[in-house]
């Protein structure tokens, strides 16, 4: 039997993709009998500190009159080297290049010989937007060089960081995947709390950042609803304020309703019939993947990682970025066809059973790090 591991892992605390991976699969490793140190300013949503081999350790950025903004990356790193020698961390899991992967690299130099290899996990923004900034992308390219193993979450991800950067660095893809968690309000429950009874409902969830662009999604709903009795809930993980007008602006108002009470999202998805997504970037997108495996179809434009997790016609419906004329007379299909949703639905459970189980991606990861770890020990 090989030895559990020491592990560092470095993740966002808000609510968003990369954060949710990184949570959820220090919970695996952890029941597996690894031990986790999550490094980060603030316990990441979902995080389960009361499990016996979760500890997480805080990094307080710093707040300084000489800076405009409160720096996160120097004491990061600071704190990196701190846990990593004070509980003999074996690797370090940093999720997002900047600020984590950059800070993993300052610890290594504050440790020196003995630090642990860094494993990157590239989850999309990271590479896409910073990565075209020369403000930092001389940076990125030393990161992702010092890294060990850089894994992106989709091919389409892999192929764009290649494009951007001339790495030596090995890259594998590993996807995300999703467990649910046991619904605990009945159906009818869900949907009397939000007035829609027996109406379809749409479900997006999300950060709600510009890249979800939320103002094509309402284009889109917009024109369904002169054809259909649509219904959308938006499980809102940031501020939903802004949102608010646009919704008013459209006369949207009786057919959107908004929830901050993500930590329920799984009732919300057995009470919904399909999810809607309309970003103009998407490196996977954790979202559909997690209505996927409650059953449900998926309505998104064909960008980015996407068109790898739905499978177009048969677990859900993808159209050309920017169409809103096509968006919306899916919704208007979805909602008028009881049967090709539960068809469709039906293909969308099964696809992420099969292809995006937490079993087999928690084994992807640590078959990763034993390999850097082995090639480590060797050199």
């Amino acid at each position: 039997m090989e030895e559990p591991l020491n592990i560092a892992l470095l993740c966002h605390p808000t609510v968003g993709g990369s954060g949710i991976l990184a949570t959820e699969l220090g919970h695996r490793l952890a029941d597996r009998g690894h031990e986790i140190y999550v490094i980060s300013e603030r316990p990441p949503f979902r995080l389960r500190e009361d499990h016996p081999r979760i500890h997480f350790c805080e990094s307080t950025p710093v707040e300084f009159p000489l800076f405009k903004s409160p720096d996160h990356t120097l004491p990061l790193a600071t704190r990196i080297a701190e846990v990593c020698t004070n509980h003999k961390i074996d690797l370090i899991h940093a999720h997002y290049a900047i600020p984590h992967t950059a800070a993993a690299w300052i610890a290594k130099e504050l440790i020196g010989q003995a630090a642990p290899p860094i494993i990157t996990t590239l989850h999309g923004t990271d590479i896409i937007y910073l990565g075209a900034m020369a403000e930092y992308r001389p940076l990125l390219q030393h990161v992702l060089e010092a890294s060990n193993l850089v894994t992106c979450v989709s091919r389409n991800l892999k192929e764009r960081t290649e494009q951007l950067f001339n790495l030596d660095t090995e890259i594998e893809v590993v996807p995300n995947f999703f467990e649910p968690k046991p619904v605990t309000r009945s159906r009818e429950d869900i949907r009397a709390s939000l007035d829609v009874g027996d109406g379809v409902l749409a479900i997006h969830a999300s950060n709600l950042r510009s890249i979800k662009r939320i103002d094509l999604m309402l284009d889109a709903l917009k024109e369904a609803v002169s054809r259909c009795d649509a219904n959308l809930l938006i499980m809102a993980g940031a501020e939903a304020s802004r949102i608010q007008p646009e919704i008013k602006k459209r006369d949207l108002e009786s057919h959107v309703r908004i929830v901050d009470d993500v930590y329920e999202i799984d009732n919300y998805y057995a009470a919904s019939d399909f999810t809607l997504y309309t970003s103009e970037y998407e490196s996977f997108c954790l979202g559909i993947l997690e209505g996927m495996r409650h059953g449900l179809p998926s309505i998104a434009f064909e960008v980015g990682g996407i068109p790898e997790v739905v499978v177009n016609e048969d677990s859900g419906i993808l159209v050309p970025f920017g169409d809103i004329e096509a968006l919306g007379a899916a919704i208007v299909r979805l909602v008028g066809d009881r049967d090709c949703r539960k068809e469709m639905g039906a293909s969308a459970r099964a696809r992420a059973e099969k292809e995006f189980s937490a079993g087999a991606i928690v084994d992807s990861y640590l078959g990763a790090y034993r390999r850097v770890l082995a090639r480590e020990s060797s050199m």
